[in-house]
C-alpha cells in the first residue's frame, strides 16, 4: 500500500467523507484507489473510497447505497464524487472469498490509507 501524497482537493473531500459515514459504521479502515490513487486522474474523475468494515456482513448492495447518499452531499459541497465500496474485514483478509478478488488485490497494490 501507497503513502504518496494525494491532491489536496481529493484529500478533503475524502476525508469528510469518511468523517461523516464513521459515526454510521464500525471502520477499520478507508483507502483511495483508482485514479486518483494514481495521480491520473482528471477534474471530472471520481475518487473511490474502499471502505473497510468490521462486524457481520450487511447486504452490500443497501450499505453502498447509504454511503451513496452521505457521498452526494460531499459532491454538493466540495465538487468531487466519492465513490465507496464497502469491503467487510473479512473478505479484505481473506480476497478469494470476494466476489472480484482482482480488485481487493489492485487496492492493495495501489491504494492509500486515509
Amino acid at each position: 500500500m501507497k503513502t504518496s501524497d494525494i491532491d489536496s482537493d481529493t484529500a478533503q473531500a475524502a476525508r469528510l467523507f469518511v468523517q461523516r459515514i464513521a459515526g454510521q459504521y464500525d471502520m477499520a479502515g478507508a483507502i483511495l484507489f483508482g485514479s486518483r490513487a494514481r495521480q491520473t486522474h482528471r477534474s471530472d474523475s471520481d475518487a473511490d473510497v474502499a471502505i473497510l468494515l468490521r462486524g457481520a456482513h450487511q447486504r452490500f448492495l443497501s450499505t453502498k447505497l447509504a454511503m451513496a447518499d452521505v457521498a452526494f452531499d460531499v459532491l454538493l459541497e466540495t465538487g468531487i464524487n466519492i465513490s465507496p465500496l464497502p469491503v467487510w474485514m473479512d473478505e479484505w483478509e481473506h480476497p478469494e472469498t470476494y466476489s472480484n478478488p482482482l480488485l481487493l488485490k489492485h487496492i492493495v497494490s495501489e491504494g492509500i490509507r486515509l
